[in-house]
């Protein structure tokens, strides 16, 4: 059955079990930053070779898929171009999230970390909902389920804005799989280790 369900980890990329890790690079990134440099920094800097020697330039739609067993937790890594930053609105996003999807499936993978979402401050609402729109329609047009899981330190952003647009309706053919914290909240209390009293109803404690 074919559905996409968006699933949050509050570990770095590297960290988090998965088939396949997205990152995205743009010619605008000089250095690579966020999730890409952090990948990067894993792989002792094979992805900047790539840039480097020109074989990768970031344009939209290029990719290039490089093996991670070992540096990250996923064997696979994917590296799609995000083209210009001040170029990349809402149909740029939504084929992005048709083209990764669809490249996971083809390759039969079906747990995926996107990377590029996590350190995406240019997203947005609109960029956000054409993402996971892309994502839903490549699922539908597979009549396959995926996983696509956001992680890293900004997770809780994304966390509350995925929220916000799954209550609203904005993100049809997609369901949120929220931390078990985050789902039942009052039936946590308060617990004590060491003299230290912490809220288990807090997420990601």
């Amino acid at each position: 059955m074919a559905s996409v369900v968006v699933e949050f980890e509050d570990q770095p990329l590297e960290r988090v079990c998965a088939d396949l890790v997205v990152v995205g690079y743009s010619p605008d990134d000089r250095p690579l930053r966020g999730a890409a440099g952090r990948a990067d920094w894993r792989l002792c800097g094979e992805l900047w070779q790539l840039v480097t020697s020109q074989k990768l330039n970031g344009a939209l739609g290029q990719a290039a898929l490089l093996s991670a067993a070992g540096p990250l937790r996923s064997p696979l890594l994917l590296v799609v171009g995000l083209g210009h930053r001040a170029e990349l609105g809402v149909d740029a996003w939504r084929e992005l999230g048709n083209e990764i999807v669809r490249r996971a499936l083809d390759l039969q993978l079906n747990r995926v970390v996107l990377g590029l979402v996590s350190d995406a401050a240019s997203l947005g609402s609109e960029g956000t909902c054409a993402l996971f729109a892309g994502a839903a329609a490549a699922a539908a047009e597979h009549r396959a389920g995926i996983h696509l899981v956001i992680a890293g330190e900004a997770v809780l952003v994304r966390l509350s804005e995925l929220r916000s647009l799954a209550e609203a309706g904005s993100l049809t053919g997609v369901s949120l799989k929220l931390p078990e914290a985050t789902q039942n909240p009052a039936k946590r209390s308060p617990a004590t280790t060491g003299g230290f009293t912490y809220d288990q109803g807090l997420p990601f404690k």
